[in-house]
């Protein structure tokens, strides 16, 4: 039994290097970046946001777009109310909002909505 032990530890270190020989998948070219459309923008990072301008931008970005969902930059809130009113008003789920207070950033809320 030693035996069958020891050529197992012995034949690893070629197991491996058979396996480091086979070329990895080439990874697929990068799509080229999309310009925005005028009705549904990204907002920029130092731009605040009201709710009602946030909820404006879900609805033009979710009628524009058909088919899966995917995470979506929202921009900066200067009130977690104003997050929570455009949340709701797209029906994000539990686990779709990410957002985190700035306290260096002047009270902003950065965040990103799953829809």
């Amino acid at each position: 039994m030693n035996r069958l032990r020891t050529l197992a530890i012995a034949a690893a270190p070629g197991v491996l290097l058979i396996g480091l020989a086979i070329p990895a998948p080439a990874a697929p070219a990068p799509k080229a970046p999309t310009t925005p459309n005028a009705s549904c923008y990204t907002p920029r990072a130092d731009q605040v946001l009201t709710a009602q301008e946030g909820i404006k931008l879900a609805n033009a970005c979710k009628a524009q777009k058909s088919g899966d969902p995917s995470w979506h930059w929202m921009g900066n809130y200067g009130s977690v109310y104003d997050v929570v009113n455009v949340a709701n008003s797209r029906g994000v789920g539990a686990g779709g909002l990410v957002t985190i207070p700035n306290a260096s950033g002047g009270g902003l809320i950065p965040t990103f909505m799953y829809y």
